[in-house]
């Protein structure tokens, strides 16, 4: 590793997607953070840019310090590091804040000790997640969103199963972005251990049809495939202008409406930046007339690869299926992976 900066950015992200909780994470193009490393005689890590005032800046209790740590642990390596995160990514409005300084944070290290790239795919998922295990919970999509772009579908963990595909430029994206926060790791508490076999068929149902309508590009199918019946109804309560935000957004056309992540920023499908323009104001008009700034997004799914050329290459579509490994880091190199492209 050379004396200078090293500099890696990862994008926000969008993670559920209505019925695919935990399963489904769409990478957003625009919003991202940026993380620079160099070496040092000792540990230490500061946070600028958007709402970085109320953000860890110590290297253990920063998402990017945690999952560096993770990363030198798996990988051998004991180099200290100076680190900056520079965020462009609002913390707790649902797009993926934690997950963009800890993907960030992987890609730099990846790119300043090229040793650590025999991780591979998976050995980079498993380390760089305990910074978002930290603040958030033991959940992959968001990391996985941010470090492979696209449209990403998380079949399962341990063994690592899942499979990235590009989304038409037919589907754009029509942000709400509230100016109050709702903490994912309090979101999840509120989960209902239990959900009744009627309500897991109809999730199962639309979440398979929304990845062919994304894939496709049919954005007025994808609207109509985001009814959740699991998390939704019980985070929706939390979120003040949620009903007037959804009575707005479809108003205005919208064949649907979804939380982004667990909140606080919502989103709807639409065929161009136009309709998607409209959709976006309405649902920031919703929110100021509870009382809330809100800040629209128009923009669309990022299908760059942000981790190519440091990973294994794939190309635009593809799996990536893992046998069983070990629960935990281990510095031993892990099992090769298998991947697909199509």
């Amino acid at each position: 590793m050379g004396a200078g900066w090293i500099r890696a950015r990862a994008p926000a992200t969008i993670a559920n997607l209505g019925p695919g909780f935990d399963v489904f994470v769409l990478a957003v193009r625009g919003p991202a953070d940026e993380v620079a490393v160099r070496p040092a005689t000792r540990d230490s890590l500061q946070v600028h840019g958007v709402e970085a005032a109320g953000i860890p800046s110590t290297f253990s209790g920063n998402t990017a310090g945690i999952a560096i740590e993770a990363l030198r642990a798996a990988t051998g390596i004991s180099q200290a590091l100076e680190v900056r995160v520079v965020k462009g990514i609002p913390p707790g409005r649902g797009l993926g804040s934690s997950a963009g300084s800890c993907a960030a944070a992987a890609l730099a290290f990846l790119k300043a000790f090229p040793k650590s790239r025999d991780l591979g795919i998976a050995g980079v998922l498993r380390a760089a997640v305990e910074g978002e295990a930290a603040v958030s919970g033991r959940h992959f999509d968001n990391l996985a969103g941010a470090l492979l772009g696209g449209f990403v579908v998380l079949g399962s963990s341990e063994p690592l199963l899942l499979t990235r595909e590009p989304v038409s430029p037919g589907i754009a994206l029509a942000i709400a972005i509230p100016d109050f926060v709702l903490r994912t790791a309090d979101m999840r508490k509120i989960l209902p251990p239990v959900v009744p076999l009627r309500d897991a068929v109809s999730n199962v149902g639309h979440a398979a049809i929304l990845a062919l309508a994304l894939a496709r590009g049919d954005a007025a199918l994808a609207g109509r495939c985001l009814e959740d019946r699991f998390a939704e109804p019980v985070r929706a309560p939390f979120l003040d202008g949620y009903a007037e935000a959804r009575s707005a957004a479809l108003k205005a056309g919208a064949t649907g409406f979804a939380l982004c992540g667990s909140g606080s920023s919502v989103f709807a499908f639409a065929p161009n930046s136009g309709v998607a323009g409209s959709l976006a104001e309405a649902m920031c008009d919703a929110f100021r007339s509870r009382g809330h700034a809100a800040t629209p997004l128009v923009t669309a799914v990022d299908n760059r690869v942000p981790s190519a050329g440091l990973l294994p290459p794939f190309g635009r579509r593809f799996s990536v299926l893992l046998g069983r490994g070990p629960p935990s880091i281990s510095r031993s190199r892990p099992t090769e992976i298998s991947s697909v492209v199509a």
